[in-house]
């Protein structure tokens, strides 16, 4: 059968229409895409504890990775029962403190002459207010908030368990992605997907060592200079760190409210304590953490970070990052190197 402009512009046009549909049920889909990619995400946190292993402990891999999660399961339990109460106790003083000095600040702009902004009815709204226009929203009742915990426990739940299926048995899904391309671009795309399996590795296990070393540094840190609330004000600082560039500014403003209770110097520690551990995080741990993963221009992962934000809220946050890092792979091996022949 002769191959006629007709037949070229018609497969060109339902080439077209297939990657429009995918693109249209991957933007319903999104939510769901974007918790099955925590779940890999969680697979190679797995995967590498269980790579790792096989240095100290030479058995099977399911043995390994057995151990890796009887491991983690202890940890989480021990770190549960030994911080769960102090955490609820400084969590209660940490939010006083801060309800205070926000409260202090609204009546240190009102004498500026700086009002808050009036609402529909008329009336000032309060600082909390403006911070969450309307609360109702967030919380709602006791029910809704009842159903966003179980939403959670939900997503964590599948998170968890994708990441168990996929780490138990990573070739599986290899050979059925590979087994759906023509056997002469197979052996390409497997080793772009072995190379963005390494990159998401290696990337999450160097966030996770960032994560753990500022919480840990910033509790020490504010400890020593007599910070209340140095458990919890830390451990925030290295989970919001997650995020790239955007992290250690959304971590700060606690810590100043907080230290704002104990007067001018006491704000100048801790935000010097802040200031330096981030410093040294960013000028020593980062590059040692995008050696072994994918260098990421500071532009691109801020755009990142902010679309995907804007578009899928605080899961979008936290993903954006890994997942361009993945993307930047394919598009670099795939298309830039395959299809446009660069380098």
């Amino acid at each position: 059968m002769t191959d006629t402009p007709f037949r070229r512009g018609a497969a060109q046009a339902l080439v077209a229409l297939a990657a429009g549909a995918g693109l249209f049920l991957a933007w319903q889909t999104a939510g769901t895409l974007l918790l099955l990619f925590a779940g890999l995400l969680f697979a190679g946190l797995l995967d590498a504890a269980t790579r790792g292993l096989a240095y100290v402990l030479p058995v099977g891999r399911g043995w390994r990775l057995a151990v890796v999660c009887t491991l983690l399961t202890l940890a989480a339990a021990a770190l549960a029962v030994w911080g769960g109460y102090n955490l609820v106790a400084q969590a209660d003083g940490l939010v006083a403190v801060i309800g205070e000095q926000l409260r202090a600040l609204r009546g240190e702009l009102r004498d500026m002459g700086v009002t808050p902004p009036q609402g529909a009815d008329g009336q000032q709204r309060t600082l909390a207010q403006v911070l969450l226009p309307d609360p109702s929203t967030l919380f709602g009742t006791a029910y809704s908030a009842f159903s966003l915990a179980s939403g959670l426990l939900g997503n964590a739940i599948v998170v968890v368990f994708v990441g168990l299926f996929a780490a138990a048995d990573p070739g599986i899904y290899r050979r059925g992605v590979l087994a759906l391309l023509p056997r002469g671009r197979r052996q390409r795309v497997g080793e772009v997907l072995d190379e963005m399996a390494a990159v998401l590795r290696w990337w999450l296990v160097g966030q996770l060592v960032a994560v753990v070393l500022i919480a840990l540094s910033m509790w020490l840190g504010l400890a020593l200079i007599g910070m209340p609330g140095a458990l919890l004000l830390g451990l925030q600082a290295g989970l919001v760190n997650f995020i790239p560039y955007l992290g250690p500014v959304i971590g700060a403003v606690p810590i100043g409210l907080a230290a704002m209770a104990q007067g001018t110097t006491m704000v100048l520690w801790a935000l010097g304590v802040h200031v330096v551990i981030q410093t040294i995080e960013g000028y020593v741990l980062a590059p040692l953490i995008q050696r072994r993963a994918v260098d990421l221009p500071p532009v691109l992962t801020l755009a990142a970070v902010a679309v995907f934000g804007t578009l899928f809220g605080a899961l979008g946050v936290a993903l954006a990052t890994p997942l361009v890092a993945v993307l930047k792979v394919a598009v670099q091996r795939l298309y830039v190197e395959d299809r446009l022949g660069g380098a």
